[in-house]
């Protein structure tokens, strides 16, 4: 169930994470400055000492052509001063000395940039602070827009080949910037993390309100009228099963339902909604193939106002979102029997056209809730999730087979939980 819509936000989860250590900077025990080579860089300072030595020999030598033993030996004691003072520069300490990195002066602008690309070890002592101040400011780089942006790039085509809706990815993506843009990568480096960000996002999507049935029929009980639910959707959606799921759910609450036959253009609908009514043992108002659907839905409020019914579950025909007739005809049912509810039942194999139904419907006749069919055997998962936002209505329940007992309430937080799994 939901198989391809389940693997892509999975997968989803999974680069958000691997995005966020991606654009972590490297920590700061791993900020090594490179250390030049120890003795050649301190023979490199030896050598040019003793070249500018040499050189001063040779003038030396130059201008005193004829030089008697005492210069001689003064030149000789120059030298040893030479051969000391290179034992000097090549001594132990020197060479320790070496060791920390030569810092060129840069003329650096105050570009967070320019500081993170500056990877070398600042001098110890007075200027041990401005180091800390570096390395936590690269340690700790912000995500931005354009890094939500990459990461929904991602998976963009895998939610829409799973039937989400373009709407829905955008509102996601808005959502997951107002979330993330300016958090710390390193604060988003657990899986924890970055699924309960994205599961809020998701709940936002799905969470359209809720319709309690337990206060419609309370409410309805104070003006001694039963709730007149009327059932639409598209043909093949699953309307009669779905009426009869919901009826049985409320017999097992207590409550006392009654259906109406309203799909006249079908004889079988009739047959099969009387045949599910004496499987559950509920009491089905019918006439003739081919009456007025209204007429039908007007004689069973009436049956069960006389009989003191809480709830009378009117079926519908099924008929396209684009024939003009069949919508004329649901709004003459509205029109005439003023429900209190209005629920679209949509086929979860129905794909994009969900979304097309959803808002004919809605446009046309008015959607109260909905209740998606079929989600068992459901593998792209998205239709829920595109109609939920396209209308804005909220989802009452999901039909999970072909039992009575394969219906549950929707929760969008566990729905989502679920998904994320």
């Amino acid at each position: 169930m939901f198989g391809l819509l389940k693997k892509k936000l999975r997968e989803s989860v999974k680069k958000l994470r691997s995005k966020a250590v991606e654009i972590e900077i490297i920590p700061e025990e791993k900020v090594k400055a490179k250390k030049p080579p120890k003795k050649i860089k301190a023979r490199e300072g030896v050598k040019k000492k003793a070249d500018i030595i040499d050189k001063e020999l040779e003038h030396i030598k130059e201008e005193q052509n004829g030089i008697e033993k005492p210069e001689v030996l003064q030149e000789e004691e120059i030298v040893e001063e030479v051969k000391e003072e290179l034992a000097e520069e090549e001594s132990e300490e020197e060479v320790e000395s070496l060791k920390e990195p030569v810092v060129e002066p840069v003329a650096v602008e105050p570009d967070e940039r320019i500081e993170e690309d500056l990877h070398i070890k600042k001098p110890k002592g007075m200027f041990g602070f401005l180091k800390d101040k570096l390395v936590k400011k690269v340690t700790s780089r912000k995500l931005t827009e354009q890094d939500v942006e990459d990461f929904f790039s991602d998976f963009e085509t895998g939610l829409l080949e799973a039937n989400v809706a373009f709407e829905v990815i955008d509102f996601l993506k808005q959502e997951m910037k107002q979330q993330l843009v300016g958090t710390d990568a390193k604060r988003l480096k657990t899986d924890q993390e970055i699924k309960k960000i994205f599961e809020d996002s998701l709940v936002k999507v799905l969470d359209q309100g809720k319709v309690d049935f337990t206060e419609l029929i309370a409410t309805s009980k104070t003006s001694k009228k039963p709730v007149v639910v009327v059932v639409l959707g598209f043909n093949g959606s699953g309307k009669t099963t779905t009426i009869a799921k919901i009826a049985n759910y409320l017999n097992s609450k207590g409550y006392k339902p009654v259906l109406a036959a309203g799909d006249t253009f079908r004889a079988a609908a009739i047959d099969q909604l009387e045949t599910h009514g004496e499987r559950i043992g509920v009491k089905v108002i019918k006439h003739q193939y081919g009456s007025d659907s209204a007429a039908v839905i007007f004689d069973a409020i009436k049956h069960a106002e006389s009989k003191g019914a809480d709830i009378v579950l009117a079926d519908t025909a099924g008929r396209t979102h684009t024939n003009t007739n069949l919508i004329d005809e649901l709004k003459k049912v509205v029109r005439v029997n003023k429900p209190d509810m209005k629920i679209l039942v949509i086929d979860g194999l129905t794909g994009n056209d969900a979304v097309e139904q959803a808002k004919q419907f809605n446009s046309e006749i008015g959607v109260d809730a909905v209740v998606i069919t079929k989600v068992d055997v459901d593998e792209k998962g998205g239709a829920i999730l595109s109609v939920a936002y396209t209308i804005k209505k909220p989802i009452l329940f999901l039909g999970t087979g072909q039992a009575y007992e394969d219906f549950r309430e929707f929760n969008p937080r566990e729905f989502v939980k679920g998904l994320l799994e």
